[in-house]
């Protein structure tokens, strides 16, 4: 559910203003109106500067966590700005580039050994030959070539030759393109490849020092800075009255702490009023769902929140979420990994990505569940092992598994049709409602009419009830005879419904590939078992390689097509605009004052 809010306007005078501000971000429950229309520069400075410490905190955090006390060859190395670090970054990243090239010409250089390339330009200068340096497949090298051209064999290595061809003028082309060498001698370029190693282990040193000494100093900093940022941005948020002797500052306070919000502005004596909220304003949104509802919040974010002004649908979809992340996975084995990994790594991890694990063991239950249901495990049909045999009537057949896919599509559907009624009525009015009723009412008579014929005599009486409420009310607000023709129109989606009931054949359908692609792993381990003195070793490498690429893969789509499912059947049905702002009061990041 949306939290209600109440707007507070607040009267400062202006000398009061900066402590007034502190203390309304130590108490970190009211939502601050911005005023701005653009950013000034203080802001974009801070931002950036935010921005860069970001940057380096996240550099620090993919190196060494040992405590060093002191750098080993430089323990003098002065104590780094924010700045530096990228610096360092960049010169580490251009070290490991020329280290790079300088091994690949290292390369190029060793089949030939150690020689002077001055010593090459004085013997071409005086004899008039030309030096080439050539490489050829030694499959490919012909004996004649030594009768007609002048060649030396250097070196022979991984089936190439290598050698040099004494090239004058007269001499016939060899049909070999010479190699392009560095003009550099091989001890040279061992010795900046040995310098260039021992420059790039002083800066990885210096970058580990730095990371396991500076980490929590900077992460402090960053919050630090974010509590400078939302106080600049908060006096920017404030408007002058009165000859600019008073301030006017207003914001948004949840209902469930405004008694904390009141009880603070009489301690500090501030004069401030509660005005009535025009429909045109925006509240910011906090949404307040129970336990397991608010396990599926971040899933609803990735689409939107929200308006202040309708139904937050978290509830709504958690549910079906949790059966149909089932539904796909469709893997009683599976489920059971999901569960037992969630609940290892819960035992191990702290804080907020806690709530992330449950949601994986919620999974892991619900896959569990549908797999024991389509019979199920790690690729195997239950109904054929020993000890699933007393539970064959409860499995489910793909015929079956099709139509409980169907059947709960069409659920979800008039559940959404449903909760679109009760939006239309609660902010709108009866008669908003009537429409989307009347949808309710048709499919449900046309299902019993054509599919479970139990009240095909009042079915056939609602389906004209449905029609007619549906063309009545096309539009109430639009005046009888558009409403009528509104109505006629959105008839037409019928099919509309049609193809969205159909999308839920999706949830059979990924069941059933990951259930095959179980089988078929588990049938080239048993190839591979036969194979002499190896077998059982590569039977137990492909069942697990191959079980977890499946669950992987399988794992993502049952993700994502949830996902889709939820954000564009379901929203769709219930009328779901979104577009709502977060709750962001101002409160402060770092402990103490900034």
């Amino acid at each position: 559910m949306i939290a209600p809010m109440a707007k507070y306007s607040f009267l400062i005078f202006h000398r009061e203003l900066d402590p007034f501000m502190e203390k309304l971000m130590d108490l970190g429950v009211v939502h601050l109106i911005s005023r701005r229309i653009a950013e000034d520069a203080e802001v974009k400075k801070q931002s950036a500067d935010i921005a860069l410490a970001e940057q380096v905190l996240q550099t620090f955090r993919q190196r060494k966590k040992t405590k060093l006390t002191s750098l080993p060859e430089n323990p003098d190395f002065p104590r780094p700005t924010v700045a530096d670090i990228p610096e360092l970054q960049k010169e580490l990243e251009s070290l490991e580039k020329e280290r790079a090239a300088l091994q690949v010409q290292i390369q190029m250089l060793k089949p030939w050994g150690e020689f002077s390339w001055d010593a090459i330009r004085a013997l071409e200068q005086n004899t008039g030959m030309a030096l080439r340096f050539c490489r050829h497949q030694k499959r490919k090298f012909r004996e004649e070539w030594y009768a007609e051209h002048p060649i030396e064999i250097v070196h022979e290595e991984n089936g190439f030759v290598y050698f040099i061809i004494f090239q004058r003028n007269e001499n016939k082309a060899l049909p070999v393109v010479p190699l392009a060498l560095p003009h550099i001698s091989l001890g040279e370029l061992e010795q900046h490849l040995t310098d260039c190693e021992k420059k790039i282990l002083a800066v990885n040193q210096a970058l580990d020092f730095y990371a396991a000494t500076y980490t929590d100093l900077l992460r402090e900093g960053i919050d630090k800075a974010w509590d400078r940022l939302r106080l600049h941005q908060a006096h920017l948020d404030a408007e002058s009255v009165q000859h600019e002797s008073l301030i006017l500052v207003e914001g948004w306070c949840p209902e469930f702490a405004e008694e904390t919000l009141q009880a603070f502005l009489q301690e500090q004596n501030i004069v401030y009023a509660i005005p009535e909220v025009s429909e045109e304003e925006r509240p910011p949104v906090l949404l307040r769902n129970n336990r397991f509802a608010r396990l599926f919040e971040p899933i609803g974010r990735l689409y939107a929140l929200p308006d202040y002004r309708e139904l937050d649908l978290t509830v709504f979809f958690a549910p079906f979420f949790f059966l149909f992340f089932g539904f796909c996975l469709g893997d009683a084995g599976y489920g059971a990994v999901f569960l037992i990994a969630g609940t290892v790594l819960k035992l191990k991890i702290k804080g907020p990505f806690r709530d992330y694990l449950t949601l994986v063991q919620l999974f892991g239950v619900s896959t569990m569940l549908m797999g024991y249901l389509s019979g199920t495990l790690f690729g195997l049909t239950m109904a054929e092992l020993p000890v699933f045999t007393a539970h064959k009537n409860i499995f489910l057949n793909q015929i079956e598994m099709l139509q409980l896919a169907l059947a709960v599509g069409l659920v979800q559907i008039l559940f959404g049709m449903g909760v679109q009624v009760y939006k239309q009525v609660r902010f709108r009015g009866w008669k908003f409602g009537m429409s989307k009723m009347g949808w309710i009412i048709l499919c449900v008579s046309l299902l019993d009419l054509y599919v479970t014929q139990y009240f095909t005599g009042v079915s056939s009486v609602m389906v004209w009830i449905g029609v007619a409420l549906i063309v009545f009310f096309g539009s109430p607000e639009s005046g009888w005879l558009k409403s009528f023709g509104m109505g006629l129109t959105d008839l037409y989606n019928i099919t509309g419904v049609m193809g969205d009931l159909l999308s839920y054949i999706r949830l059979f359908a990924l069941g059933v590939s990951s259930a095959i692609l179980g089988l078929v792993v588990n049938s080239i381990a048993l190839s591979a078992k036969g194979i002499p003195y190896i077998g059982i070793l590569l039977f137990i490498v492909v069942l697990v390689i191959g079980h977890t690429a499946n669950l992987l893969l399988a794992s993502l789509s049952a993700f994502v097509h949830p996902m889709r499912l939820t954000f564009v059947e379901f929203y769709k049905n219930t009328g779901f605009t979104g577009g709502g702002k977060p709750y962001t009061p101002l409160a402060r990041k770092a402990p103490g004052k900034s």
